[in-house]
């Protein structure tokens, strides 16, 4: 599993040769932490969550449920679990 930071899109290798690219979709910069939102073709998405004040960056993972409203997951984005991106 390995991820390459390119620009603005997440390269993301889970599973042998499967390769899928995350292009930045949202972004929530108005408080700490700040949240970054990343999709790729198939619907399956990114979030990944910047605390400044602890220096950490942390990510949540979905297939779906992504962009709807109220109960989705970027609605829903502050009351996410987030982990290290190698726990994904």
């Amino acid at each position: 599993m390995a991820i390459k930071r390119q620009d603005y899109q997440f390269i993301y290798h889970k599973v042998g040769d499967h390769t899928t690219i995350f292009e930045i979709s949202d972004e929530d910069m108005t408080a700490d932490p700040s949240y970054f939102g990343y999709l790729n073709e198939d619907g399956s998405w990114i979030i990944q969550e910047r605390n400044a004040g602890l220096g950490t960056y942390r990510y949540k993972m979905g297939t779906t449920d992504y962009k709807t409203p109220i109960t989705g997951a970027w609605a829903t984005r502050a009351n996410l679990v987030y982990m290290y991106f190698d726990a994904l």
